[in-house]
C-alpha cells in the first residue's frame, strides 16, 4: 500500500480497517486549549513539539462555545480573586427559585483546576437549573471550520462533544452524582432528558454546519463502576447518547468515546451505543481490561484507541517504552481498527528529560513496530 495522508489513514482506523501503518495520535492541541498546558509555549516541550507536529497523525480538538445548560437565558456573574499561590473563580447563576453559586482554583503548576463547590449542592438544585427558561442558540462554528481548512489532510477535525448525563454530573459533582444515580435516579433521568433535547438540537445545528467528522464524548466514565451500577448507565447513558450518536452517523460523522478506569462490565455496552471508537483501554492494574481482551471481544466492531499510561512516560526507560508500544501494537493492531496513543494529554506545565525522552522514543517506536504488511 502505497503511504496514506493522516487524515486518510485515522478514517480507516476508525473504520475498524487496515491502514498503511497504524496512526500514531498524542492528543496534543494544535493550537492552546485551556484543558491542556501551553505546549507550544512551554520551554520542556520545545525539543519534542517538531517530532508530534510532523510525525503523528492530529485529531485536532476543539469546542464550540455554547451558553451554559445549552439556554441563552442562563445569566451569571464572575468574580475572580488571588488566595496565595491559588486563582479562585467565583461563579454566581441567577435563577427563577434562586441563586447558585459555584467556585474553582488553580495554579500555575498545571493546566487543571480543582472544583472548591459544585454549583448544586443537591437533587433539588437541579430544579432551580430548569427553571431558567429555555431560549435557543445559534452556536458558532467559524473558528472550528477554520482551523478545519488548516488542517486538512494532515488529520481529522474533532469536537468536544459533552453528553446530557455529563451536564449533571459536573453539575452536582462527582460524589454526589454518583449517590444520587443511586437514591435519586429518576430525578436525574427527568434533568438528562431535559439536556437531551436541547443538546440533539446543537448537535443537529453545529452538524448541518459541517462540523466533524470527529466527535470526542467524555460521560460514559461518570456513569461506571465502582461509583455507579450497569443499571444507572442503561437508565442514563443508552436512551440519551444512542439517539445522539446516530444522528452524527447520519451526517457521516465519528464517536470517539473517552472512558478511564474500568471497562470490563460496560465494554459491550459502549459498543453498542455506536461508538466507532474507545479511548482509552487501560489495562490493569490501572484498568481491568487488557488490551488483547478488548480486541478480541469488540470484534472489529470499534477501534481502540490507546494506551500507554501517562505516567509511563514519566517512568519507564526509552528501551522500556519501546517494548510497552511493540507489545501493545501486536495485541491489538491486527487487521486495523487500532491507534496507538498516551491515555491523557500533556497537562503538566513541565515535563522532565525522561519524559521527552520517552515521547519521542513512543513515536520512534509506532513508526517501526506499526507497519502493516501487505
Amino acid at each position: 500500500m502505497n503511504e496514506l495522508t493522516s487524515r486518510q489513514r485515522l478514517l480507516l482506523a476508525l473504520d475498524c480497517k487496515q491502514p498503511d501503518r497504524v496512526p500514531i495520535w498524542m492528543l496534543y492541541p494544535r493550537e492552546r486549549l485551556p484543558y491542556y498546558a501551553d505546549v507550544h509555549h512551554l520551554p520542556s516541550y520545545a525539543r519534542v513539539i517538531p517530532a508530534i507536529w510532523d510525525r503523528t497523525d492530529w485529531l485536532d480538538r476543539r469546542g464550540i462555545p455554547h451558553p451554559p445548560f445549552y439556554t441563552s437565558a442562563a445569566l451569571s456573574e464572575t468574580e475572580v480573586r488571588q488566595e496565595g499561590d491559588w486563582k479562585v473563580t467565583r461563579q454566581v447563576y441567577h435563577t427563577p427559585l434562586g441563586d447558585l453559586i459555584a467556585e474553582s482554583r488553580a495554579d500555575e503548576e498545571s493546566s487543571g483546576g480543582q472544583e472548591i463547590k459544585p454549583l448544586c449542592q443537591n437533587i433539588t438544585d437541579l430544579e432551580k437549573i430548569l427553571s431558567i427558561p429555555y431560549e435557543p442558540f445559534e452556536p458558532d462554528t467559524s473558528e472550528f471550520l477554520k482551523a478545519a481548512g488548516i488542517l486538512g489532510e494532515a488529520g481529522l477535525m474533532m469536537l468536544d462533544a459533552n453528553m446530557p448525563v455529563g451536564v449533571a454530573y459536573h453539575l452536582l459533582g462527582p460524589e454526589n452524582f454518583a449517590i444520587y444515580t443511586l437514591t435519586e435516579r429518576a430525578s436525574l433521568v427527568r434533568f438528562t432528558q431535559v439536556m437531551f433535547e436541547r443538546m440533539y438540537d446543537y448537535y443537529l445545528k453545529v452538524l448541518e454546519a459541517g462540523v466533524g467528522p470527529v466527535f470526542f464524548t467524555t460521560t460514559t466514565e461518570f456513569v461506571a463502576p465502582p461509583m455507579s451500577s450497569p443499571a444507572a448507565f442503561d437508565a442514563l447513558v443508552m436512551p440519551f447518547q444512542i439517539p445522539i450518536f446516530e444522528l452524527i452517523h447520519r451526517y457521516g460523522g465519528k464517536v470517539i468515546v473517552h472512558h478511564h478506569g474500568r471497562i470490563q462490565q460496560l465494554l459491550d455496552k459502549i459498543v453498542s451505543l455506536g461508538a466507532d471508537g474507545i479511548h482509552p483501554i487501560e489495562e490493569p492494574p490501572i484498568g481491568d481490561c487488557p488490551l488483547a481482551e478488548a480486541k478480541h471481544r469488540v470484534n472489529e466492531r470499534t477501534c481502540l484507541i490507546g494506551s500507554v499510561q501517562y505516567d509511563d512516560f514519566e517512568r519507564l526507560t526509552p528501551d522500556e517504552m519501546e517494548e510497552l508500544v511493540r507489545r501493545q501494537i501486536q495485541d491489538a493492531a491486527a487487521g486495523g481498527g487500532y491507534i496507538l496513543s498516551p491515555t491523557a494529554g500533556p497537562y503538566a506545565t513541565t515535563i522532565s528529560e525522561r519524559h521527552q525522552d520517552n515521547l519521542i522514543r513512543f513515536i520512534e517506536a509506532g513508526k517501526k513496530w506499526g507497519k502493516y504488511l501487505d
